[in-house]
């Protein structure tokens, strides 16, 4: 799974710009940005430049390649090659400049995407802890690999009392983790926790892309694009995915 679209929060249906010249590599599945200095239009997203980037405008998703694709393994889609030459576009079926359809993405557009750490197919970090909490405000574990943000990370308890419940933690560390509404029932050493830089459904998302522009990373740490969260889901190791919506001073097409 990469990225993917999942509907309008007003009900428009997608819009899928066809045959759009590539400005580089492409894959199936990958967030394009536009690229107005390139010969053609669309490449792979930049990692955020700052926080929040101002550099990068989103296009949409790569939803199919229309010229000589071919399957990549590693990045599990169809590749799109960048061609200038003329040698190289009159090889290509059809012949020409490489071109893919791109499934725009709007203001109100939904987008599902995999959740990981630093690149598609490393899931999240598992903790386990190490101590016990009666009053459910904090957790420690042997495990944690990332630095959580106050007000823009969450956890998520996997295995123990309360296994299923979600917290924003609100004092971000590397060390003991600490969320303000406290988890239903006491911490025992051995419950196993998820922790991502994402946020709780209804909050503002600060999201940063993985090395191949095909997921939502869970561990960025000081440059971000925005947006919305509308669902988290963090049940299962190796299929946690985010559903939101980008702020529009990141997209290309706000109109």
């Amino acid at each position: 799974m990469a990225f993917e679209y999942a509907g309008n929060m007003y009900g428009a249906a997608p819009f899928v710009m066809e045959k759009v010249q590539i400005a580089a590599n492409c894959y199936q599945g990958q967030l394009l940005r536009l690229d107005v200095n390139a010969g053609g239009v669309v490449e792979p997203m930049a990692a955020g430049a700052a926080g929040p980037d101002t550099t990068s405008y989103i296009v949409g998703i790569c939803s199919a390649i229309r010229t000589s694709p071919t399957y990549d393994g590693t990045f599990q889609g169809d590749l799109g090659t960048y061609d200038t030459t003329q040698a190289t576009q009159v090889a290509n079926d059809p012949r020409g400049p490489c071109l893919a359809d791109v499934t725009i993405i709007r203001p109100g557009d939904k987008i599902k995407a995999p959740v990981c750490f630093t690149t598609i197919g490393t899931a999240p970090t598992v903790i386990t802890t190490t101590g016990t909490s009666g009053t459910g405000l904090t957790f420690v574990g042997n495990a944690l690999a990332v630095t959580s943000i106050s007000q823009y990370s969450t956890a998520y308890c996997r295995t123990g009392a309360n296994r299923g419940q979600y917290r924003k933690i609100t004092t971000g560390a590397t060390g003991t983790q600490t969320v303000l509404v406290a988890f239903t029932y006491d911490i025992a050493i051995g419950d196993t926790f998820v922790v991502v830089n994402l946020t709780l459904p209804g909050s503002t998302l600060h999201f940063e892309v993985d090395t191949q522009f095909q997921a939502v990373v869970g561990n960025w740490a000081t440059e971000y694009y925005r947006g919305q969260t509308l669902e988290l889901n963090l049940e299962e190791a190796g299929k946690e995915f985010i559903v939101f919506t980008v702020n529009p001073a990141h997209l290309a097409y706000t109109v």
